[in-house]
């Protein structure tokens, strides 16, 4: 999920000041990685995969958002007739898709976490195919730590250089 913040980079920030789009980008961000750090906390603690699920499904997803304004851009570009906001929000588009696309693989993995929860409650199951679920189960969230650390070190990387350029510096 490395996205390449380079072309935003070129941007001058003082270009987009007054303009909602980067601040918006920043703070859904930083509520994303916090979202998900507070449901990895809450599973070392002891809760359910079904209660981090519900958390986190669609934490990274910035389409209410920006969906409007980057199609907006897009057409804007397309005409020729860009202004650097327009710029800003194309150039946002492969960072997202980056961003949703490492959040889905975590995703993925704690609803099959939560599927083998789901079979450790079984009444059909006997003893043995009920710790043998949980097993799976906690393989499983092990798997989604991972990931999850994984993708919210890109994310925390890609905040602290968004604002670095926001900054100026």
């Amino acid at each position: 999920m490395p996205a390449d913040l380079a072309p935003i980079e070129e941007l001058a920030p003082t270009a987009l000041r007054g303009h909602p789009a980067p601040e918006q980008f920043l703070d859904h961000l930083r509520a994303a990685i916090e979202t998900w750090e507070s449901a990895i906390a809450d599973l070392d603690a002891g809760g359910t995969a079904a209660d981090a699920l519900q958390r986190v499904l669609g934490a990274f997803d910035m389409d209410t958002t920006f969906a409007a304004p980057t199609r907006d851009a897009l057409e804007m570009a397309r005409l020729d007739v860009s202004t650097t906001a327009h710029r800003f929000l194309v150039l946002l588009i492969p960072i997202r898709r980056d961003l949703a696309r490492g959040d889905h693989r975590a995703v993925a993995q704690l609803r099959k976490a939560v599927s083998l929860e789901k079979k450790t409650q079984s009444r059909w199951r006997g003893p043995d195919g009920r710790s043998a679920a949980m097993v799976d189960r906690d393989l499983e969230l092990e798997e989604v730590r991972i990931s999850a650390k994984t993708m919210l070190d890109q994310a925390t990387e890609i905040a602290d250089r968004f604002a670095r350029w926001r900054a100026g510096s």
